[in-house]
């Protein structure tokens, strides 16, 4: 082996050791992003919704602890104190109010079709309701907050967020967020508040700690009795995610199990889940894909049949 080739052998092997002397690992993140640094996160996914696989996708994700996916900026402003802002752009080929229902198919006399008899008509039998989403109506929800795709063929979503965040201890925070639909104000898509109180207790640095957040969003809409229109013009949600993460040699997983729904109007509760791993590969870029189940309980179907695919990576500087 040559004097160089020896050099850049002992420099590949010592990188990875610098690296992690470096690295804040996921375990260890602080509530509030410290003063004068920033980051950048993109995050993509894929619906993978029972007979709509694929069918909505985009610069958005769905993991049940991540308020502020899509495009995400945040900075470190003060002494505890972050702000940042987000954007989602998701993509859908299918209509919004594919949801609704539908009278039943007229089919010819001469032939049984499946929603129909002989006779033309089934008043009692209807086509089946398609990508209701896992509350049975269309809506999805961003970490608790409800949306609806478009009634056209290629419907958007793409709700900007605006938010400060506060750590009052190391532990403990305060979150207010602003969300704003810039486009279609539509069904769930209405502007709204959100105020958090973010936790995260670190039981062992560099390993193991858990976070928890309960969030109270409140929304405004004009109401209207079409069926995609809101029915009250105040919306009062709630949501709380739980989870715990493990870290080991800048590889993460992390767990969490959320809870939200609607108090007023009053809307029946869901339980999204989500597994997500990922990897420090540098000191301040991570790289990281998740699974995420929207409804572990839902009102009818399976749990698997709402699901997503997120990959994301996180850069700092």
């Amino acid at each position: 082996m040559t004097r160089r080739s020896a050099v850049l052998v002992a420099l590949f092997i010592s990188l990875p050791a610098a690296a992690g002397a470096q690295t804040v690992y996921w375990t260890d993140r602080p509530i509030a992003m410290p003063k004068g640094k920033q980051e950048v996160n993109i995050d993509l996914s894929v619906g993978l919704n029972k007979g709509a696989l694929g069918e909505d996708f985009g610069l958005a994700a769905g993991l049940a602890g991540d308020r502020y996916s899509g495009l995400h900026f945040r900075a470190g402003v003060w002494t505890n104190l972050e702000m940042g802002l987000a954007l989602q752009f998701a993509y859908s080929m299918h209509k919004g109010d594919n949801y609704s229902l539908r009278g039943p198919i007229p089919a010819d006399e001469t032939r049984i079709g499946r929603f129909a008899t002989v006779s033309g008509v089934s008043p009692g039998i209807r086509p089946p309701r398609l990508n209701a989403g896992p509350e049975g109506d269309g809506t999805r929800r961003i970490a608790g907050y409800p949306y609806h795709f478009g009634m056209d063929e290629q419907s958007h979503l793409n709700p900007l967020t605006i938010y400060a965040r506060y750590a009052i201890v190391p532990q403990f925070g305060l979150e207010l967020a602003l969300i704003i639909p810039i486009e279609e104000l539509q069904g769930g898509n209405r502007p709204a508040f959100r105020l958090g109180m973010p936790f995260r207790w670190i039981l062992s640095p560099g390993l193991l700690s858990i976070h928890v957040q309960p969030d109270l969003l409140v929304g405004f809409a004009k109401s209207g009795n079409e069926f995609w229109e809101p029915k009250g013009t105040v919306l009062v949600s709630y949501y709380v995610d739980a989870g715990i993460t493990f870290a080991l040699l800048g590889a993460f997983l992390d767990v969490t199990l959320g809870y939200g729904g609607d108090a007023f109007p009053y809307k029946r509760g869901y339980f999204p889940l989500s597994i997500q791993v990922g990897y420090t590969i540098l000191p301040r870029w991570d790289i990281y894909v998740g699974v995420s189940l929207d409804n572990l309980l839902p009102e009818s179907g399976g749990a698997a049949d709402s699901r997503r695919l997120t990959l994301g990576n996180s850069v700092r500087f």
